[in-house]
């Protein structure tokens, strides 16, 4: 028979910093909640990985590590009461099926974005409460991140909701109550802004690149630039936010840009669909049927 949790968890709210908690994966997400769980007064009672024998990340000094063939043969890790799952989205389910059998907690957590709870159902199974926590945060795996101030989407049944919610609050960031139904709408969205807006600097470097302006410059300016304009849609209403040729209507400015995209069709063709978003945005100021002809394939762009 494999040992129940604890049950520390019946003081969620106050006391989720006490509990026994389990992190499998040591990816960036994964490195940053342990710096932040640490940060506020929790600890990690053990880290699964795939090699127990590999380096551990600095954040997870410390932390005794058992390898996922092992779990639950190692005295102290057949049991806890929250176990995080921070391990890619097509490798959840697949860990989940390994460690039902081999351990018990009483609340089991992802962190994907798109994926629900029922993807933990065999751990559900064992008689976990299931659920998840995705932090709206880029992680590059630089030394200091962190999920304080983060936006957290919360999914799953109610104990583990609140649980996660909690543990959320605890590091300080900010849940938020999401049904299953809506998160793959909204990771979408989060991965359109997040790396669309990369991805969007990306080719916009590469338009400076064949300016003549060299890619190292390029990359700082207009990533700053893209910085600034976006954080100005967080305090604006975005047809204030909105700024130039197309919001202005500077139709002969904007047709100059269509003639220089030409030659790169794939910034002329994303150009074009974000100068479609800006015009939907700032309706009614005029001559948004000449900038779009602009770029339909009937019309010239000259």
């Amino acid at each position: 028979m494999i040992p129940k949790s604890t049950g520390r968890l019946g003081r969620v709210g106050g006391g989720v910093l006490d509990s026994r908690l389990a992190l499998a994966g040591t990816g960036r997400a994964a490195r940053a909640f342990a710096r932040s769980w640490a940060a506020a007064g929790g600890r990690i009672a053990f880290a699964i990985v795939r090699d127990a024998a590999t380096a551990r990340p600095a954040e997870l000094a410390g932390v005794p590590a058992v390898s996922l063939s092992e779990t639950g043969s190692e005295p102290g890790t057949k049991s806890c009461d929250v176990l995080i799952l921070a391990v890619s989205d097509d490798a959840i389910g697949g860990v989940a099926s390994e460690l039902a059998s081999r351990m018990s907690c009483r609340v089991a957590l992802h962190f994907s974005g798109a994926l629900p709870s029922a993807v933990l159902e065999p751990l559900a199974r064992g008689g976990a409460a299931v659920g998840s926590l995705h932090p709206v945060r880029p992680f590059t795996g630089a030394p200091g991140e962190d999920w304080r101030g983060a936006f957290v989407a919360v999914e799953g049944n109610p104990e583990a909701a609140r649980t996660a919610a909690a543990i959320a609050r605890a590091v300080g960031a900010r849940p938020h109550n999401l049904s299953p139904a809506a998160k793959p709408l909204y990771h979408a969205a989060a991965s359109l802004a997040a790396g669309g807006a990369a991805a969007v600097v990306s080719v916009a470097v590469e338009a400076w690149i064949a300016a003549g302006i060299p890619e190292e410059t390029a990359r700082e300016v207009l990533s700053g630039l893209a910085e600034r304009a976006v954080a100005a849609t967080g305090v604006r209403p975005f047809h204030e936010a909105f700024t130039g040729a197309v919001a202005r209507r500077d139709v002969g400015t904007v047709r100059a840009h269509a003639e220089a995209l030409t030659p790169h069709p794939e910034a002329f063709d994303l150009y074009r669909a974000l100068a479609d978003e800006i015009l939907r945005r700032t309706h009614g100021r005029g001559q948004e049927e000449k900038i779009r002809a602009i770029f339909t394939k009937e019309e010239p762009v000259t």
